[in-house]
């Protein structure tokens, strides 16, 4: 059970939504916000909504722009589990619990003509469900169910693999999920984060790498992968934050840098959500009674 403790982020964190995605410079096919070459047929409604969440880190925006997309788009698996984390970040469980059913469903549908986009995202709803148990039921009462999804999650992930392992869709999710496992479990942090180097978009690719560094307290490595993410997103509040996290991890010659960053997230606050608004003025008022 104490395993199970520690394994909640995983499931049960605004990450849950970057793992769906999982977020860009301009895609070269309209559509495919993944794939240069041999892009897949996702639909335009769908990548907005993508790049408003994930690129622009505007969540009112994708939020609108996703209801479009499920109306024209509702086939593609995407759409759906995007929806699902929405409403997870909002804490409408019934609702998550609706749209983790209709991503399995358009996945399993997606086999019949894409079987790496079927499995990988068959293994996504595994993980929603998962997260939806947890959080309904608690950690103590869900925890098995929630294990035992978590175990059909991979084995979709590893099938999805044998197809195409440089597939950068696959390696997005896949990349987040180790890097996430890896800061539960022991590992080596390299090893973890090698998915993630062959993914894509860059935005979302980096932003996970400088997760990972910042997780391992290795802030040159993660300031040097968060300014990669900001080159591809430089409007993204949440890209922000993130950059004031890790220069502030260098102590007080990061802190008025750090400072600057706070204050350019906060500065788009009302298009995050509530609950991260309230974190970052939580740490930025921290960080401005600082010592130093």
């Amino acid at each position: 059970m104490k395993c199970m403790k520690r394994f909640l982020p995983i499931v049960s964190t605004p990450l849950l939504a970057a793992l769906l995605a999982s977020a860009i410079a301009l895609p070269a096919s309209a559509g495919d916000p993944f794939r240069t070459r041999n892009p897949k047929p996702i639909g335009s409604d769908t990548q907005a909504a993508f790049e408003l969440m994930f690129k622009q880190g505007d969540y009112n925006a994708a939020a609108r722009q996703l209801n479009k997309a499920l109306r024209n788009e509702a086939d593609d698996p995407l759409a759906q589990g995007m929806r699902a984390s929405m409403a997870y970040i909002e804490k409408d469980l019934a609702s998550m619990q609706i749209y983790t059913n209709k991503t399995r469903a358009a996945a399993q549908k997606l086999l019949g003509t894409d079987k790496l986009r079927g499995h990988l995202y068959t293994g996504v709803s595994y993980l929603l469900e998962a997260g939806y148990i947890v959080t309904s039921q608690g950690v103590v009462s869900g925890a098995p169910a929630a294990l035992g999804l978590v175990d059909k999650l991979l084995k979709e992930i590893e099938t999805a693999q044998d197809i195409d392992p440089n597939d950068p869709e696959l390696n997005l999710i896949k990349g987040y999920m180790d890097m996430l496992i890896a800061s539960v479990f022991p590992s080596d942090l390299e090893k973890a984060l090698s998915s993630l180097r062959n993914a894509a978009p860059d935005y979302l690719k980096y932003r996970g790498i400088a997760l990972g560094y910042r997780d391992a307290k290795k802030p040159t490595e993660a300031l040097d992968a968060v300014d990669k993410a900001l080159a591809a997103a430089p409007e993204n509040p949440e890209l922000r934050y993130l950059k004031g996290q890790i220069l502030w991890m260098k102590g007080c010659s990061g802190v008025e840098a750090a400072k600057k960053e706070y204050r350019q997230a906060l500065d788009k606050s009302k298009q995050l959500p509530p609950e991260l608004t309230k974190q970052i003025n939580s740490e930025y008022s921290s960080l401005s009674n600082s010592k130093c």
